[in-house]
């Protein structure tokens, strides 16, 4: 509970971020369900319940707050990227439906060595096929390192107390 008017209330990240299901941890470790992009994530429910709280008709109170709060004058701005944020279109990395990073490999060879992580593969950590750009390699060894030692449950666990986008 605040102490005074100008103090921030707590947020319980439990309420807000919850455990991934399975089908949306990618085969690289990374979190699907709170991608920017997933259509079944938590970015997409919690930018929908902010859309639908604010209604269609915010502009109008936006620009009558601008006065008291200038930074109404992006809502503009934020209402179209919340609406992007809101209608996501990609299933995950494991469907059919993925749309990020088009240079990424791992899914279809996950599949084709069928294996669930590429911790579980005899090529790994050597792997030289994922695709990922230099700047996701490390998070992706660190990610199935880390499976590979705790277990999955452990990591798809601990996934939830990390940030999605470090």
């Amino acid at each position: 509970m605040p102490s005074k008017k100008t103090d921030k209330p707590e947020i319980n990240k439990k309420s807000i971020v919850e455990i991934a299901p399975r089908h949306l941890v990618a085969p690289c470790g990374l979190d699907c369900s709170r991608c920017v992009g997933c259509a079944e994530g938590s970015v997409a429910e919690h930018a929908l319940a902010i859309a639908e709280t604010m209604g269609n008709n915010f502009q109008t109170y936006a620009d009558r707050l601008k006065t008291f709060n200038p930074a109404m004058n992006e809502y503009s701005s934020f209402r179209t990227l919340l609406d992007s944020l809101a209608s996501p279109t990609c299933g995950g990395c494991r469907s059919e439906n993925r749309t990020c990073l088009p240079s990424c490999n791992i899914s279809n060879c996950v599949s084709e060595q069928n294996i669930e992580f590429c911790f579980e593969c005899i090529d790994y950590p050597d792997c030289e096929k994922t695709g990922l750009p230099e700047s996701l390699l490390e998070r992706w060894k660190t990610n199935n390192n880390l499976m590979k030692n705790i277990g999955i449950e452990n990591f798809i666990k601990g996934l939830a107390e990390r940030p999605r986008y470090p």
